[in-house]
């Protein structure tokens, strides 16, 4: 009884969220009432034990590690993922977490946070694409998973050795199966669940090892193996979510530019599938690293990649072959991008453009940053509302353009170094991306260019720097949002940087601190100059009466982070 209410209040919940079914038909995702998926969204790693040992644990973060304390972060992340736009978050798993050396689920701390963010997308109405099987190797001590998990043997023989096959099928069932505590439903009865991928960065067994066991075998016989191996696990894969009852699109993960170059027999398999959709990453900037960039970090922020992101459309063996007539009844997903050891703000609208371009309906930025590390990430891949206000301003920006783009049409911009349309702008000389939509106006730095109609107000900003609308001296992000007579306004902690933003630290040191009672200056221009304003103050659970200074048409006040409230008498 007590699962039964739990089911009945959840579905009615997602009902109400507006979750729908996905499904796809020749190469279109679509929602259960007809129209076409578009979502935006960020890879969410509350769950991955890498994402603790990586980024926490080596920090002396969250230490010792408890249920209850990552479940806070997982509530406060998730908060701000929503804020920022975030309609889908992307889960890739490590069994090697949760699993034994036959894929059998065994409990532990990651099973549950993941059981726990599952229920809350649920309940939230945010949509999963969920990854199953990866593996990240870490040197953590906390909560170590199961010492003989099969996901622990080279990434190569997943799909071409039988014993690990089978496991990995049988995690998958188990996890499709699983009753989860916090909301009484099966994984595979999730409403939230709205793509499945087997795997994620599958890697391909390649000649030199398989002729060990083939002894004299040509290339040409060794790439009629992969295409028949690859071809034969991808469609037993497909077969196993719908024997599991599950409808909704199966991606196959089909990693980054470039990867087809010496992968074109795993490609042909990838097309001739029955898997609905492929998915693949893009990294602008990873190019012009050393390997392994992440011991060889370098400052990319003055590299102008609009030209990179021209060449991955036009280029066949970049991403153009997403193109490809072979490819046309395949949904097309980006399951991970980002700005490599870039961290200005014009790059994620261009991004989306391109993606929109080549045909994508869901993409997801790898990764969010979690709350509890924020001010101790560095390195090639950080994002977080207080610690990346620009990238977070340029994200929502992308969100729109991925939003008003239509779906496989061609990618152009007005020139190498940004783009301008009615309602949307990219600048590399300027480090911005901008946009107005709907009454909300986004900027990621100084906008000097008008793209507020004369006749028209902004009722929402997301703004960092000036505007036409307000002036700050601060650093960090803010929000203004009018509702009626009063002005909801929210202002994040200026940052400083401590130690360079492109190097990973391992040493318990800060890369910036975040100042939340730093005082700043804020110019509001006024829509009602003539009319009487109060401004209040949120002082833990009090509004209190603050000081301010008006001029002609603008409200001036002296202001650190937190929340205010202005009222217009």
């Amino acid at each position: 009884m007590k699962y039964l209410f739990t089911l009945l209040f959840v579905l009615n919940f997602s009902l109400i969220a507006g979750l729908q079914p996905i499904t796809a038909k020749d190469g279109v995702l679509y929602y259960a009432d007809g129209k076409e998926v578009n979502l935006w969204g960020v890879n969410f790693q509350p769950s991955l034990s890498f994402e603790h040992a990586a980024r926490m644990e080596n920090q002396n973060l969250l230490m010792p590690l408890r249920v209850e304390d990552l479940k806070s972060v997982t509530d406060e992340s998730f908060d701000e993922v929503q804020l920022i736009g975030s309609e889908l978050i992307r889960i890739h798993l490590d069994p090697a977490d949760y699993s034994d050396e036959k894929g059998n689920l065994v409990e532990t701390i990651w099973l549950d946070i993941l059981d726990y963010t599952m229920a809350e997308s649920e309940k939230r109405g945010v949509y999963v694409y969920l990854t199953f099987l990866n593996h990240l190797a870490h040197e953590g001590s906390q909560h170590l998973g199961p010492k003989d998990s099969y996901i622990k043997a080279p990434r190569e023989d997943w799909m071409f050795e039988d014993h690990l096959i089978n496991a990995g099928k049988n995690n998958v069932r188990q996890l499709l199966n699983r009753r989860n505590p916090y909301n009484g439903l099966l994984y595979k009865e999730h409403t939230s669940l709205g793509l499945v991928e087997p795997i994620n960065e599958p890697a391909f067994v390649w000649y030199e090892k398989w002729l060990q066991k083939n002894p004299g075998q040509s290339k040409k016989n060794f790439s009629d193996y992969r295409y028949k191996a690859t071809l034969k696990y991808l469609n037993e894969m497909v077969e196993l979510f719908r024997e599991e009852g599950l409808k909704i699109p199966v991606i196959w993960n089909s990693n980054w530019p470039k990867m087809i170059r010496n992968h074109k027999d795993v490609f042909q398999a990838i097309a001739d599938s029955k898997v609905d959709g492929v998915s693949f990453c893009n990294y602008p900037g990873q190019d012009d690293l050393k390997a392994p960039f992440w011991k060889y970090p370098k400052c990319l922020d003055e590299n102008n990649y609009l030209p990179y992101l021209q060449q991955c459309f036009d280029e066949w063996d970049y991403l153009g072959w997403v193109k490809d007539e072979r490819f046309k009844k395949k949904a097309k997903v980006v399951y991970e991008y980002e700005t490599m050891f870039n961290q200005t703000g014009y790059m994620y609208p261009a991004m989306a453009k391109v993606f929109r371009a080549l045909g994508v309906q869901v993409a997801a930025q790898w990764t969010y940053g979690l709350t509890s590390y924020i001010t101790h990430q560095g390195g090639s891949h950080v994002f977080n509302l207080k610690s990346m206000p620009s990238k977070t301003a340029s994200f929502m920006v992308a969100g729109e353009v991925f939003k008003q783009e239509v779906r496989g049409g061609v990618y152009k911009t007005d020139s190498n170094k940004g783009h301008k349309e009615a309602n949307v702008l990219f600048s590399f000389s300027d480090k911005l991306s901008a946009s107005y939509k709907d009454g909300v106006l986004t900027y990621s730095n100084n906008l000097e260019s008008a793209l507020v109609p004369k006749d028209e107000w902004p009722t929402k900003i997301f703004g960092l720097g000036n505007s036409e609308f307000v002036n700050y001296s601060g650093n960090g992000l803010y929000i203004l949002e009018e509702q009626g007579n009063i002005i909801r306004l929210t202002v994040y902690p200026d940052r400083e940087y401590v130690n360079p933003h492109w190097k990973e630290l391992h040493t318990g040191e800060e890369v910036m601190k975040l100042h939340s009672n730093r005082m700043n200056q804020m110019s509001l221009k006024l829509r009602n100059p003539e009319a009487q304003y109060r401004v209040f103050k949120k002082v833990a659970y009090r509004w209190e009466t603050m000081t301010f200074a008006k001029t002609v048409n603008s409200l001036n006040l002296r202001l650190n982070a937190g929340e205010y409230l202005i009222e217009k008498l």
